[in-house]
């Protein structure tokens, strides 16, 4: 006897419930999120190594961020969805891009603090960066941390962000 359909339930499949959970709407609540790590990722480009010395913390290293913060920001999902929203124009699309793929190709051997204020790659990259968000209307480099929470070394939240959910 089949007891799922006497009482007519029907087994979803793991594509059916992705779908429903991880939809559109789904990840548009999020948007604000994806459009901070963005504008993050390229703030952290533009910022000397001075500058980057000065957003270390226990749980935050500014070379381990660039590098974290571009690739979360350009995953298709969050890239897509700020587009979608029409939070940056559609005409920024190439260029964003065109900029990620600039820090992929940053060599391996040059991800150091003593290459940011000196090597030709790195000097350029954060040219690009500034000139990127002056196009896009943002006047500030200071980083945004509005979505991240803080910890003692108990655990105890120190400082809440938001939570885009």
């Amino acid at each position: 006897m089949n007891w799922k359909s006497i009482f007519g339930n029907k087994k979803k499949s793991s594509s059916d419930l992705k779908s429903e959970e991880f939809n559109d709407e789904y990840y548009d609540k999020c948007v604000d999120f994806y459009y901070t790590n963005l504008i993050n990722s390229l703030i952290l480009f533009t910022l000397t190594t001075n500058e980057l010395e000065k957003l270390a913390g226990p749980a935050f290293n500014p070379i381990s961020e660039l590098e974290s913060e571009i690739d979360y920001a350009y995953t298709p999902v969050c890239f897509e969805t700020i587009f979608r929203n029409g939070i940056i124009h559609d005409s920024f699309r190439n260029e964003l891009i065109s900029f990620k793929k600039k820090t992929d190709d940053i060599p391996a051997d040059i991800w150091d603090w003593e290459f940011i204020d000196n090597n030709d790659r790195w000097i350029e990259i954060r040219k690009e960066a500034n000139e990127l968000l002056d196009k896009l209307g943002i006047s500030s480099r200071e980083y945004n941390d509005d979505y991240t929470t803080v910890y003692d070394n108990e655990g105890n939240i120190i400082k809440k962000g938001k939570n885009c959910s």
